[in-house]
């Protein structure tokens, strides 16, 4: 059977049969792969060098929308929802300053002892304290209202919850 000639075909299919049972050679290193290509490349000369990014492009609106939100921008306007959540956003952290200012305050005046019995001390903070929460309360029913409005989970607001604004202060909730 060794003396018939064999056609090309099988020696072919047989090289490489035997190439599958022989180890492969090392994998590539993939970093190396890298910068072999970062090398090949002409970074003094890419379009756009030295320029912003233009990251403005949204590629999951339409192109209407697309074209309705560059022209809002364009004339300095936003959308109702965007333009409402920064005023939450504003009034949040104007409620904060403003409660830190009285636990300031409060701590400064207590810690003096100016005055005996200390109880228009302890009656002014939690005149402010009430003043806070009634905010929150405010500032919660604008939140529930734009979450309503805003047109995807990723950009709704969580609720202002008292006890932890006063546990960032460092102050029990009662």
């Amino acid at each position: 059977m060794d003396d018939q000639p064999t056609s090309p075909r099988k020696d072919e299919a047989r090289r490489r049969y035997r190439e599958m049972d022989e180890p492969q050679a090392e994998p590539r290193n993939w970093q190396s792969l890298i910068e072999e290509q970062i090398a090949r490349l002409d970074l003094d000369n890419l379009p756009g060098k030295g320029k912003p990014l233009d990251l403005s492009a949204n590629p999951f609106v339409t192109p209407d929308e697309a074209m309705a939100q560059r022209l809002l921008k364009n004339a300095g306007f936003t959308l109702p929802w965007i333009d409402e959540g920064r005023q939450i956003d504003a009034e949040i952290e104007a409620a904060r300053r403003k409660l830190q200012q009285a636990h300031d305050e409060y701590l400064t005046l207590r810690d003096a002892q100016i005055c005996a019995g200390h109880q228009w001390v302890e009656g002014a903070w939690q005149a402010a304290l009430r003043e806070f929460r009634q905010e929150v309360d405010r500032i919660n029913r604008r939140i529930r209202d734009y979450n309503l409005k805003a047109p995807s989970l990723s950009v709704h607001k969580f609720s202002v919850r008292v006890d932890e604004e006063l546990a960032r202060l460092g102050v029990a909730s009662e």
